[in-house]
């Protein structure tokens, strides 16, 4: 039986709970991403969306639903499922040993209601036919166009994405402990094969989203000169709350790490290694790289804010 994938049902060595002093804290956590989201909502909902980057509202909404993903699929926290899911944990503990998956459930869900609130909210786009006649060298970077990604667009590509992903990687979760994946056959087919490719493809995409909403983000605001609609407030705590979380996500799951001592390994066995390895540490990197990508953006938009507010009195930064 493989030590690696699966590990003997131990609730208490290593305790699959956090200390009581730190589950107020991890809970504390899990409210400050609520709150990192509300001044972008509101914001939306008060003023549209001007100067935020569709790309940048759906690619947040799919790396959040991969790395949601990933959290449910990936094998590290399989034996903290299975103590809550048995009764092994209950009350506080149970709690406790949950702030795992609610942390990340609760930034993917603030994600998708930035998403509808963005959606709906959307500030309206002037088509072609209705813009007033003029040369193409007279539209300024801020004026109204036809939105290239359509809501209808955005809606559709994130709905498929969710339905796709989000099922396969929770049937992983619930079901890793049933007995017929116990038997050594049908465990090589799952995890070696099926389990090793699902976890590298949510890893690649989870880096290409995380890079890609940023670089849309970045342009667009480098490109109207402002960060138009964006929440600099929201920017900041996002930036703070998803380093904190990744540093979090990162210590608890050390504990769950087992890895065999072997001078001679398969090709096999070393897929097997490395899709684990790569996956317990993918979504706390991810969070991290995302949380430093936040403070890029949070930077940009005091140097444009700058510029707008004392550019005329005090000088103009200048980018290069």
């Amino acid at each position: 039986m493989d030590e690696v994938l699966i590990q003997p049902l131990s609730c208490e060595d290593p305790p699959q709970y956090y200390s009581l002093p730190r589950t107020v804290i991890g809970s504390l956590l899990w409210i400050t991403i609520i709150g990192a989201y509300v001044p972008q909502i509101r914001r939306i909902r008060k003023e549209g969306t001007f100067g935020i980057s569709p790309y940048y509202i759906l690619n947040h909404g799919l790396f959040s639903t991969t790395t949601l993903g990933l959290r449910f699929s990936h094998s590290v926290f399989y034996v903290t499922y299975n103590c809550v899911a048995s009764g092994e944990l209950v009350g506080w503990k149970g709690y406790s040993a949950s702030l795992d998956f609610l942390a990340v459930f609760v930034q993917w869900a603030c994600a998708m209601v930035l998403f509808v609130t963005y959606v709906r909210h959307r500030t309206p786009a002037v088509s072609p036919d209705q813009a007033p006649a003029r040369r193409l060298s007279d539209w300024q970077p801020d004026d109204p166009h036809e939105h290239k990604l359509t809501s209808d667009s955005m809606r559709m590509l994130l709905l498929a994405y969710s339905v796709v992903i989000l099922p396969i990687s929770f049937l992983l979760l619930i079901f890793n402990g049933h007995p017929y994946f116990q038997q050594e056959r049908a465990h090589t087919v799952l995890y070696v094969i099926f389990w090793s490719v699902w976890i590298a493809f949510l890893c690649a995409m989870d880096a290409f989203l995380v890079a890609f909403k940023f670089i849309k983000q970045l342009k667009t605001i480098g490109r109207l000169r402002t960060r138009g609609s964006l929440s600099v407030i929201s920017v900041f705590l996002l930036s703070v709350v998803l380093i904190l979380l990744a540093l979090t996500q990162f210590f608890r799951s050390r504990a769950n790490i087992s890895l065999p001592r072997q001078r001679h390994v398969s090709f096999g066995r070393f897929l097997q290694v490395f899709g684990y390895v790569y996956g317990c540490v993918s979504v706390d990197v991810m969070y991290l790289v995302a949380g430093l990508g936040y403070l890029v953006l949070f930077q940009l938009c005091l140097v444009f804010d700058w510029n707008s507010l004392f550019g005329t009195r005090f000088g103009r930064i200048q980018l290069a």
